[in-house]
């Protein structure tokens, strides 16, 4: 019995200094774990873009194609009304846009410019970079604007005159006041929102605009090893 207690006590004294070592050798993990991660910073990691925007005037058109497949505008004599219609909402629109131009046109210039990017369409360069004041941007965009508006109704008026197909003057009739009210100019002016310019580029093909990207923060400088243990010796010394 006096020989298995002296086993049992060097046993138990063993497992007490394997304890102790282990977890000397954690702390001086942790420390050294610590100590490494001051003189080496971590980057930060860059943050993930937005999931693009969809908008109405975007998923309209399908709604109004599935809704006109199903029942015959034109058997159910609703041609003329629709004919009125497309006059009326393209006399509104114009009259909204003159009440914009009002808007751009009353706001106080403080002499800032902006520097509007090169727009690009199919590769090619369709507009040069170049610095303007938000009216002047304002009043430029202003202009796109109206000629886009003006050229859609003359367009499809000739389509519909010429062939007499009802759906796109129904699609006019419901996409030329909506796509006013998601333009940045009537939610800048109009609608008083915090629209910064220059405003995105819109997408030809008519697909869902990705937000732009918060710009990436420049990583801290990451500190020599060597020299950081020169400089503690120098204090030291010091």
């Amino acid at each position: 019995q006096a020989s298995i207690r002296a086993w049992l006590h060097l046993f138990d004294s063993g497992w007490a200094t394997h304890g102790v070592l282990f977890q000397g050798a954690v702390m001086s993990c942790d420390s050294n774990c610590e100590h490494d991660e001051g003189e080496h910073p971590k980057a930060p990691e860059p943050a993930m873009p937005g999931m693009p925007s969809m908008k109405l005037s975007q998923i309209l058109p399908m709604v109004v194609m599935m809704g006109l497949g199903k029942w015959d505008l034109d058997q159910m004599g609703y041609r003329r009304y629709a004919e009125v219609g497309f006059v009326i909402a393209q006399l509104v629109c114009l009259a909204v846009l003159g009440w914009l131009y009002t808007k751009i046109e009353g706001q106080p210039e403080d002499g800032l410019k902006i520097q509007v990017p090169e727009v690009k369409q199919m590769g090619q360069v369709v507009s040069p970079p170049i610095d303007q004041t938000k009216k002047e941007y304002d009043i430029a965009k202003f202009k796109e604007q109206v000629k886009q508006a003006v050229m859609g109704a003359v367009i499809l008026g000739g389509v519909y005159y010429k062939w007499q197909y009802l759906m796109p003057l129904v699609l006019q009739i419901l996409m030329t006041p909506l796509q006013l009210y998601e333009s940045p100019l009537f939610q800048l002016h109009i609608l008083k929102y915090d629209i910064k310019r220059p405003f995105p580029t819109a997408n030809p093909f008519g697909l869902p605009s990705a937000p732009e990207a918060p710009p990436a923060v420049a990583a801290p400088a990451v500190a020599d090893p060597a020299a950081v243990k020169d400089k503690k010796k120098k204090d030291k010394n010091t």
